[in-house]
């Protein structure tokens, strides 16, 4: 889903940036120094403070668009579920996983509504 040079422990990171309990009051927007196009289906992201380069699939681009609208991680869990044929617990899973690695390279942003 995430291509990045860096290798992540999901479920270490989960414990960390994401409270699981206010998914409905969690507003998602990209770093203000994070410039993003679509080629293909995916997302590149360039962050300009530090020149690096990150790719999003298919899923990954539909998470990020939805971050550049900010909504809540429980609007964005509904659209995944909605756009995709998965189970609500694998989304979620998979959208807090990406949430956590995009934060933590300092490409999103959270906070409260």
């Amino acid at each position: 889903m995430f291509d990045t040079p860096h290798a992540f422990s999901s479920h270490d990171l989960a414990d960390r940036l994401i409270d699981l309990t206010i998914l409905d009051l969690t507003v998602l927007r990209p770093s203000p120094d994070v410039q993003g196009t679509n080629m293909d289906g995916e997302t590149v992201l360039l962050d300009l403070s530090t020149g690096r380069y990150y790719t999003l699939n298919q899923l990954g681009s539909v998470i990020w668009a939805h971050c550049t609208d900010g909504n809540t991680i429980s609007d964005i869990h509904a659209v995944l579920c909605d756009r995709f044929d998965v189970a609500p617990e694998r989304a979620l899973d998979d959208l807090v996983t990406l949430v956590n690695q995009l934060i933590q390279e300092g490409l999103l942003q959270q906070e409260r509504r």
